[in-house]
């Protein structure tokens, strides 16, 4: 089991969907995989899809507030991901392949 605060780790998943959504708004046969699994003392909760990927020399960026790969994007969806994911005492990671799609996954460590 992991001790979270629902409305924030809601607004996580909210803003990494409402990113997979608008990366695959252009992709043919779109599709966005949510999954969960528990591997020895972590919770691993995954959004990924098959969108148009991020750049490989972006991908260091994609954290760092107010830096944003989109032109109507602020910047801070991401650098408040990673706050509130630090804030539990977890973690946030990306792979990403251009043209391929962008897997992100939420690291839970639990009690």
């Amino acid at each position: 089991s992991i001790q979270i605060d629902a409305g924030l780790i809601e607004q996580v998943l909210i803003n990494l969907m409402l990113n997979a959504m608008d990366a695959v708004k252009e992709t043919a046969s779109p599709k966005i995989i949510f999954s969960s699994e528990a591997i020895g003392s972590q919770i691993k909760i995954s959004i990924q899809d098959n969108g148009a990927g991020i750049e490989p020399g972006l991908l260091d960026k994609i954290f760092i507030p107010f830096f944003s790969t989109k032109k109507s994007g602020s910047g801070i969806g991401l650098s408040l991901c990673k706050q509130i994911m630090f804030l539990h005492k977890g973690s946030i990671s990306v792979y990403s392949k251009t043209s391929e799609g962008s897997l992100f996954t939420l690291t839970f460590n639990s009690l």
